[in-house]
């Protein structure tokens, strides 16, 4: 006697499993065509970075006593390199501001660079970075049209893509990363693989927004 055949999924599981693989290959297209459209643009160290007016350095958290997480920390340090090798004429630091009372990351880091020896005069602060787009856009209404990015790899592609919608000609150049346990090194891949596909509809859908 043969076996009954296994029951067909219902309709409804057959929609719920299409629509994830959609989103799945939504997700996969959006992250590959970010990477590949900056792919160029991007350099490996310090070393090769070419001269630029400015170099922006993407902001992160200031905790209370005015120490950087080490993340931003490290973005500074490859920022005050490109600035002393004479890559950099002008550092831009931006960041947001508040919500929390007197919370200010670009004065934390105007204040890093200054201990370091980074002249005032040749650090602009933008304190309306809450986020990238709005730190490109704020850069691009300065007048920055030609600099160099700097943060972690992972955020390089899609800071490199925001920055050319907002019609600068930028360079991207890693620091540093941060040591992270697998959680927190899962968590920062899954929310940086979504953000790319936000930022590609975003710009597709209504241009770039702050």
């Amino acid at each position: 006697m043969s076996e009954a055949p296994p029951p067909a999924l219902p309709r409804w599981g057959r929609r719920i499993g299409a629509g994830v693989l959609v989103m799945g290959l939504l997700i996969g297209a959006g992250n590959a065509y970010v990477v590949g459209v900056t792919r160029d643009r991007r350099v490996a160290s310090v070393a090769e970075a070419p001269a630029r007016p400015y170099a922006i350095v993407l902001g992160n958290r200031v905790f209370p006593d005015g120490t950087l997480c080490s993340e931003l920390a490290n973005r500074l340090a490859a920022a005050q390199s490109l600035y002393a090798t004479g890559r950099a004429a002008r550092l831009i630091v931006s960041g947001k501001t508040g919500p929390e009372p007197g919370y200010d990351e670009s004065a934390g880091m105007a204040a890093w660079l200054q201990a370091r020896g980074v002249r005032a005069e040749d650090i602009v602060r933008d304190p309306g970075g809450h986020r990238t787009a709005a730190s490109m856009a704020d850069a691009a209404a300065m007048g920055a049209r030609s600099l160099l990015v700097v943060t972690q790899a992972y955020h390089l592609p899609r800071a490199l893509y925001l920055a050319g919608h907002a019609g600068i000609d930028a360079i991207g150049v890693p620091a540093a990363a941060t040591r992270r346990t697998w959680s927190d090194l899962t968590h920062l891949v899954v929310r940086e693989t979504v953000a790319r596909v936000e930022t590609v509809v975003e710009v597709f859908a209504r241009g770039v927004r702050r």
